[in-house]
């Protein structure tokens, strides 16, 4: 299983255009990988997580075409992860040249809410076919058994997911965005026994939030993914979303992440599993 990633910051991206903090201008000055979109990534070259407002821009800068997307799963409907309105340059008259074919897109009722609400009636000529998801629920698309978990995250809604992605060899859980888990999900994700975790470092520096992990959050996720047996020595774990106002310049987070044995993501960035 290959992962490459779109985008690894929060909402406001790095460096943000409205801010002058020091991570911020740090990237402005410094560049490569202390920039960063807003958090996506692709699976393989057919299946993608969250579509949002930078993935036309991320495909350009790192050279990724979505021609062979055949499944997206979109995570919640926070305007970071979910751009619908873009989804209508999927349909013919945006692609000449080619014939797409017919893409599956999970996602909750919020975010398929929020399509409607742009007036791009996308999946009716785009190609797009929806399939209606909620915590709990599983499917399978073509290669991948997909199983969405409850995120700790868009709580006044509800409806936010993790992803747990299999193709039969690799098991990958994509978490973010989430804070610490409800007991329950802890049960579900028992002796899953991982070969890889993406897991989000949001707000690293600051104190703990109840919707993003800082440091200690993180390590708190990891010491429970362990204990329930959702991870072992072997499992691969990338940290990623972050935010300019929480997070280090890209060098300090890859020192900070050495002691939990965790990768830091940056646009870019291919993990192979």
């Amino acid at each position: 299983m290959k992962v490459t990633f779109l985008g690894t910051a929060a909402a406001e991206g790095i460096p943000s255009p409205f801010c002058d903090c020091p991570v911020c201008e740090h990237a402005r000055a410094n560049g490569g990988r202390n920039v960063r979109r807003r958090q996506s990534v692709i699976v393989n070259d057919d299946l993608l997580i969250d579509f949002g407002p930078d993935v036309y821009a991320s495909c350009g800068a790192l050279g990724v075409s979505l021609t062979k997307v055949l499944y997206t799963l979109v995570t919640h409907s926070h305007s970071d992860h979910f751009a619908p309105a873009d989804l209508v340059m999927r349909a013919k008259p945006y692609h000449l040249a080619n014939d797409l074919p017919e893409m599956i897109l999970a996602a909750g009722p919020s975010s398929l809410t929020l399509w409607d609400m742009t007036g791009e009636a996308g999946d009716r000529y785009a190609g797009i076919r929806r399939l209606p998801m909620l915590p709990g629920r599983s499917a399978q698309l073509g290669p991948y058994s997909v199983r969405a978990i409850e995120a700790t995250h868009n709580s006044r809604i509800g409806d936010a997911m993790n992803y747990v992605i299999s193709d039969g060899s690799v098991k990958l859980l994509y978490a973010s965005d989430s804070g610490m888990y409800a007991e329950h999900v802890w049960e579900e994700l028992r002796d899953l026994a991982l070969d890889a975790l993406i897991m989000e470092g949001t707000i690293w520096k600051h104190p703990p939030g109840r919707e993003h992990l800082n440091e200690s959050d993180f390590a708190l996720m990891l010491e429970h993914m362990r204990r329930v047996g959702a991870i072992h020595d072997g499992t691969v774990v990338v940290a990623t979303h972050f935010s300019h106002q929480g997070a280090h310049t890209h060098d300090e987070m890859v020192e900070s992440l050495k002691p939990y044995g965790a990768i830091c993501a940056y646009d870019g960035f291919v993990l192979e599993v």
